[in-house]
């Protein structure tokens, strides 16, 4: 799922987190299959296992940086929106001692120099 952003198209986090869990649960369950099942003793048999082996190592090996690249991403958001947070609190601190400076300006008496 694309989701349109600033007008460019970005993947949807939610959506692709769930569908890398799923090729992951996928992968297990396809590993699991080739461990479980009986090995040939043909050369042909032999030779398809590995095929699948190594198309199996090239999807892990996929989805592990996929996975990397996806916690980066989380963890470059949380990191923003802490800083964003901050600058807020900051902002708002800055007003409200505005707002008490002025408040104990207009108490005190004008001085003449």
């Amino acid at each position: 799922m694309v989701v349109e952003r600033g007008g460019a198209a970005e993947p949807d986090s939610e959506w692709l987190d769930d569908m890398v869990k799923k090729l992951m649960t996928v992968l297990e369950a396809q590993l699991n299959a080739v461990a479980s099942a009986e090995p040939k003793g043909d050369a042909q048999g032999r030779a398809a296992d590995a095929r699948t082996l190594s198309a199996l190592e090239r999807t892990l090996e996929r989805l592990s940086r996929l996975e990397r690249e996806r916690t980066a991403i989380r963890e470059k958001k949380i990191a923003k929106g802490k800083a964003g947070h901050g600058a807020d609190a900051r902002a708002t601190l800055e007003r409200r001692l505005d707002q008490r400076l002025a408040a104990q300006t207009k108490k005190r008496p004008a001085r003449k120099p």
